[in-house]
Parts: C-alpha cells; sequence; structure tokens
C-alpha cells in the first residue's frame, strides 16, 4: 500500500507489457518461416508445433506480462487518487463481473492487466485473418478493439 510508481516508471511497465505480449505472434511467424522454408514440411505438425510453443512459452510470459502490469496499475493508482480513494478487491473475493481475479485488483487495474493479452491475441488474430485470407477471426477484433480502447483511456488517466 505504500508503493506508488511515477509516471516515466508507469510507462516503462506499458512498454515492457507491450513487448512480452508479442511473444504469441512471434511464435506464429516463426511457425509460418519454418513452413514457407522447408520443404514438404507437414502444415499439420508444424501447427502442433506452434501451439505447444505458444502453450510453453508465449501464454506464461502474458501472463507474468498482466501480473506485472496490474501490480504496476495499482501503484501507479496509488499516485494518481491517493491511497484513501483507492478502492482494491481481494483475491478472490471480487464482486460477480470480475471474476473473482486470483490477485487484489482495482477496477482500473483488472481492465489494464489483460492489456498483454490484447495485443497478443489481437495480433495473432490479425495474422491468422492475414495468412488464411479469411474472415472467420476478423469478428475477434470487434471486442479486443473496445478492450484496447478502454485500456487507452484508462492509462492515459493515469498518465496524466
Amino acid at each position: 500500500m505504500a508503493v506508488t510508481l511515477g509516471r516515466r516508471a508507469f510507462l516503462r511497465e506499458i512498454v515492457i507489457a507491450g513487448l512480452l505480449s508479442l511473444s504469441l505472434p512471434t511464435v506464429f511467424l516463426a511457425g509460418i518461416y519454418v513452413y514457407l522454408h522447408t520443404r514438404g514440411a507437414a502444415l499439420i505438425g508444424i501447427a502442433f508445433g506452434v501451439i505447444i510453443i505458444s502453450a510453453l512459452t508465449a501464454i506464461p510470459l502474458i501472463l507474468y506480462a498482466s501480473l506485472r502490469f496490474n501490480a504496476a496499475a495499482l501503484a501507479r493508482e496509488r499516485a494518481v487518487l491517493g491511497t484513501s480513494e483507492q478502492r482494491i478487491y481481494q483475491p478472490l473475493k471480487g464482486r460477480f463481473w470480475q471474476l473473482r481475479p486470483m490477485v487484489a485488483v482495482s477496477v482500473r487495474s483488472y481492465v489494464l492487466a489483460s492489456f498483454p493479452a490484447c495485443i497478443g491475441f489481437g495480433l495473432e488474430f490479425a495474422l491468422m485473418s492475414y495468412v488464411t485470407t479469411d474472415s472467420v477471426f476478423m469478428p475477434l477484433h470487434i471486442p479486443i478493439g473496445i478492450m484496447v480502447i478502454t485500456q487507452t483511456i484508462i492509462a492515459a488517466n493515469l498518465l496524466r
């Protein structure tokens, strides 16, 4: 409760969260590279390889970035709002709509914590849409886009 975060440190945390979220589309791009540069490679094998490598590396990195960004958002909120106005919900005891997060959150930090996942999966779906030249993945961009806009507004308010 005593730790606060300055603007520059919070901005650094935003950049770190964004960079860690790039691990998911990077694994996908590596899979595309392997497929295009190996003759006779089985597409299904490369797809399973990408899924397994993503599950073992990219998803844990995105989870780590989310937890780290949640803590940074809480610390920045204390600097902007003060500890008396900040409302923190205990782990596994939040409101129903908060789905009872596993760590302490405020409403702002809860929304901001999904930033790495929104960026990572948003870019992943964009790459899948481009590679498959299909619109199956296009509807997934709408909720992700709405969430990124909301996160941008909250982060801008915390950077004031």
